[in-house]
C-alpha cells in the first residue's frame, strides 16, 4: 500500500489544532487557581519545552529518515531495548488518548447534555475517529486544515465579543509571588503539548520531513498565543480569583460574553472543542495504532484500530473515573509528571544514546 503523504501546511493544523483545542480544557483549572495572571510566563515556558522536544524529534528524524520513532528505537538501543521503549511511547499514546476521551466525555455530560450516558458521547467520537484513522492520515490533516480556520475565526469573535468587559487591572500586578509559581505551572501546558510527540510518527507521511521543527514551534507558538489570549481574557472579566474557582474558566468566560443581539457565544467554544477533540484523538489514534502495527510486525494497523477502539469507547468507565480526587490527583500531577518524563526525558535519552553512536561509528 502507498504512504499517504500530508502538506507542511496540513501538519501545521494538525498540531495547531490538537495542542490547542485539548488544551481548552486540560490546563486551565490549574493554571488560574495556582498562577493566576501570570500564567502568560508559565504558558511561554512551555511552549519553550515543547520546541525543545521539537528539536530532538527532527535531529533524530534527519538522522533516521523515513523511520518513525517505533523504528528506529530499535536502531539506538539494540532490538530488546528498542522494543521495551517503543513500549513506553506505545503506552503513552494510548493513556493521553483515553485521558482526552475521558475530558471530552466528562465536560459534555455535565455542562451541555447532562441526561446523556456518557457512552453516547465516547461511541460516537470514536467511530468518527475510528473512521479517520482507517482512511489515513490524509482524512485528518485535510479535516484539521477546516477546523484551524474555524478555531481562528472563532476565537477572533470571541475576543471581540469581550472587550467591553475586560478589565486590565484584573491582570496587574505582575508576578506577584514572584517566579516559582509560573515555572512550576509550566508543567501543565508543557505536558499537554507535548502531546505532539505524536509527530515522531508523522515525520515519514510529510511532504517536506526537514521542515518540520520549523512548523510545528511556529503551530505551537500560535496555539500557545491563542490560549494564552483565552486565559488572560478570563481572568480580565472575572478577576483571578473568581476565573480561579471555576473547573473551567474558559467556558465560563465565552458563557458571560455576547455580540449585539447573540447570547450563546459559547456555542462557537463549543464547536472548537468537539471537533478539535475530535482531531487530537484521531492523530493520537492514528499515532498509536501505525506504531502497534510496526511494534508487532502486522500488515495492516486496521485489526488494531477495531481492538483498541472498543477499549477507548469504554474508557470513561473505568473504576476511578468518577472518583473526582483520584482524577484530580491524576491530571494535576500523576499525567503531567509522567507526560514529561516520556515525552522530555525519554526522548532525550535517545537523542544523547543516538548522538554518541554517530560520533563513536
Amino acid at each position: 500500500m502507498n504512504q499517504q503523504i500530508i502538506s507542511n501546511k496540513q501538519f501545521f493544523f494538525i498540531v495547531f489544532v490538537s495542542i490547542t483545542c485539548l488544551s481548552f480544557f486540560s490546563s486551565p483549572n490549574q493554571l488560574t487557581s495556582q498562577v493566576k495572571q501570570d500564567l502568560w510566563l508559565s504558558m511561554i515556558f512551555g511552549t519553550l519545552i515543547d520546541i525543545y522536544v521539537a528539536y530532538i524529534l527532527q535531529s533524530l528524524g534527519n538522522q533516521y529518515k523515513g523511520k518513525t520513532i517505533i523504528q528506529y528505537t530499535g536502531s539506538i538501543l539494540g532490538k530488546a531495548a528498542g522494543k521495551i521503549v517503543s513500549l513506553c511511547y506505545l503506552l503513552f499514546f494510548l493513556i493521553v488518548m483515553m485521558t482526552a476521551m475521558w475530558i471530552y466525555c466528562d465536560f459534555m455530560s455535565r455542562s451541555l447534555m447532562p441526561e446523556t450516558p456518557q457512552l453516547v458521547f465516547s461511541l460516537t467520537m470514536m467511530f468518527c475517529a475510528g473512521m479517520a484513522t482507517w482512511i489515513g492520515i490524509e482524512a485528518i490533516a485535510r479535516l484539521s486544515q477546516l477546523i484551524g480556520a474555524i478555531v481562528l475565526v472563532a476565537s477572533i469573535i470571541l475576543f471581540i465579543c469581550s472587550i467591553a468587559d475586560f478589565r486590565i487591572e484584573n491582570l496587574l500586578p505582575v508576578l506577584e509571588d514572584g517566579i516559582l509559581p509560573p515555572l512550576r505551572g509550566a508543567i501543565y501546558p508543557g505536558s499537554w503539548f507535548g502531546i505532539c510527540i505524536t509527530v515522531a510518527m508523522l515525520m515519514p507521511h510529510l511532504s517536506n520531513p526537514s521542515k518540520m521543527f520549523w512548523m510545528k514551534s511556529k503551530a505551537v507558538v500560535l496555539g500557545a498565543f491563542i490560549m494564552t489570549i483565552y486565559l488572560m481574557y478570563s481572568i480580565a472579566v472575572m478577576g483571578p480569583d473568581m476565573a480561579g474557582k471555576f473547573e473551567n474558566p474558559i467556558y465560563i468566560f465565552s458563557r458571560i460574553t455576547h455580540l449585539i443581539i447573540l447570547d450563546r457565544v459559547e456555542v462557537l467554544l463549543l464547536l472548537i472543542f468537539i471537533f478539535g477533540s475530535l482531531i487530537t484523538i484521531s492523530i493520537v489514534f492514528f499515532a498509536f495504532t501505525k506504531g502497534m502495527q510496526q511494534w508487532t510486525g502486522s500488515k495492516s494497523p486496521k485489526p488494531w484500530i477495531i481492538i483498541f477502539g472498543i477499549i477507548v469507547v469504554f474508557s470513561p468507565f473505568a473504576p476511578f473515573s468518577h472518583n473526582s480526587p483520584v482524577i484530580s490527583s491524576y491530571l494535576s500531577y500523576w499525567f503531567p509528571i509522567g507526560a514529561l518524563c516520556i515525552e522530555g526525558g525519554l526522548t532525550t535519552m535517545l537523542f544523547i544514546i543516538a548522538m554518541l553512536r554517530r560520533h563513536t561509528g
